[in-house]
């Protein structure tokens, strides 16, 4: 008589089969599973897993775009619109939970920048914010300790804080440029979405990088280049691209002649300051400039008056002969103003005119540069910015803590 063969249970599958099935799965789903077994908790706790459900993410994402309002409110409903490009009908409440938490009234927050998932952002009153980082995916939130320097959200007007992932440390860093406030400085609106500061004294900036790894902020002695002191410019309405390749980036600061000149790099793993030249093309103040990413490559976008907008890539990072031009977007009606491309290289843009003053609601379009057909998007005024949703189990958790197989596991990609 033949044996009878026991039948293959989930727990008897090798290890690359079950991640053929994870991978396919949510994040807060895999999170649930951990709890299963050991096994199981050990292998959706592997780097290499989580990895490559964050590529398998980006590749089949949505286009899930979350468009954040300048001081928005976790209190009385989502801080955000989302609006899902490419799947219209994708119920968003499956996805994305609010952190109830920081449900309260009187505070107010706004987005620093997200990557690999990660959304880190400032909330609280005027005078006393915190630093947080979030995972919607996850439903997780990480409240950072107080700097030495205390952060408000006045001082985003000034240099603005940035959040990237540095590859080498497997880290993810909060950066936060502390002005020493002087006498002599005052704020003039130069449009709608830029202020510029104008310093008439000499002042010093304090740089603290908060590791989310080390669970602490560090003083370090780089400064911020000291010539570019004079003024400098803050654009509300960024799409948050930055700070994936170990780098973080500011732009549009200004000399003494109010002429951009730069782009400042902050080196997340050496933890120094570089500045990169623009591209050689003419500097018009008409010029709408923004900086992005554009197929893993650091890039600059130019709107100006007559509906244009052309795109200057940098082929080889931080060599300035190696900027070339891209593309050159087909004509629209009104001012183009450039925020940035999608993992699936969609340029996202508004159309504003300057010279209506009921005209307050600039026209939000995603363009397809190979299908040549933009699709428009309706937030309101107010935006800050712009966060393209990937479904992540990246978390990092300080080392001093200990984490139970149920709970968020220490993760790393």
């Amino acid at each position: 008589m033949a044996s009878s063969q026991q039948p293959t249970t989930i727990e008897d599958l090798q290890g690359d089969v079950l991640s053929e099935i994870f991978i396919r799965l949510l994040a807060k789903q895999l999170a649930q599973m951990r709890c299963v077994s050991k096994s199981w908790n050990t292998h959706l706790s592997q780097s290499s897993f989580i990895k490559s459900h964050l590529q398998s993410s980006i590749r089949n994402n949505d286009d899930i775009l979350l468009f954040f309002k300048y001081n928005f409110s976790f209190c009385g409903g989502r801080p955000f619109e989302a609006c899902p490009s490419r799947s219209p009908h994708l119920e968003l409440t499956d996805f994305i939970k609010l952190p109830v938490n920081l449900q309260s009234r009187q505070t107010y927050g706004n987005v620093i920048g997200s990557v690999n998932g990660l959304i880190c952002f400032s909330y609280g009153t005027l005078h006393d914010s915190k630093f947080y980082i979030w995972n919607p995916s996850l439903s997780a939130v990480l409240t950072l300790p107080p700097s030495s320097f205390p952060f408000h959200d006045t001082d985003m007007v000034g240099i603005p804080p940035r959040f990237g992932f540095d590859p080498k440390s497997d880290d993810y860093k909060v950066v936060k440029i502390t002005r020493d406030h002087q006498p002599g400085s005052t704020l003039f609106p130069l449009s709608k979405r830029v202020v510029i500061d104008v310093d008439f004294e000499t002042v010093e900036y304090k740089v603290e990088v908060y590791s989310m790894r080390k669970g602490f902020w560090q003083l370090i002695p780089e400064r911020f280049p000291s010539h570019i002191q004079n003024s400098m410019f803050m654009h509300y309405a960024e799409f948050c691209v930055d700070g994936h390749d170990g780098h973080v980036h500011w732009f549009n600061f200004v000399d003494s002649q109010w002429k951009s000149k730069k782009i400042v790099a902050f080196d997340l793993a050496e933890e120094t300051f570089r500045e990169i030249p623009l591209p050689d093309f003419p500097i018009d103040d008409s010029m709408e400039r923004s900086l992005g990413v554009l197929g893993g490559k650091l890039c600059v976008m130019l709107g100006v008056m007559d509906g244009g907008c052309e795109v200057w890539v940098m082929d080889d990072y931080g060599v300035a002969e190696s900027w070339v031009k891209h593309y050159v977007f087909p004509q629209f009606d009104g001012v183009i103003i450039p925020y940035g491309f999608t993992f699936h290289n969609e340029f996202l843009f508004a159309i504003a005119n300057y010279y209506d003053d009921d005209d307050d609601d600039p026209c939000l379009g995603l363009y397809d540069p190979i299908a040549a057909k933009t699709r428009s998007f309706e937030v309101g005024y107010g935006l800050s910015k712009v966060v393209e949703y990937v479904d992540s189990l990246v978390w990092v958790t300080p080392v001093e803590h200990e984490m139970s197989c149920c709970n968020i596991s220490r993760l790393k990609i």
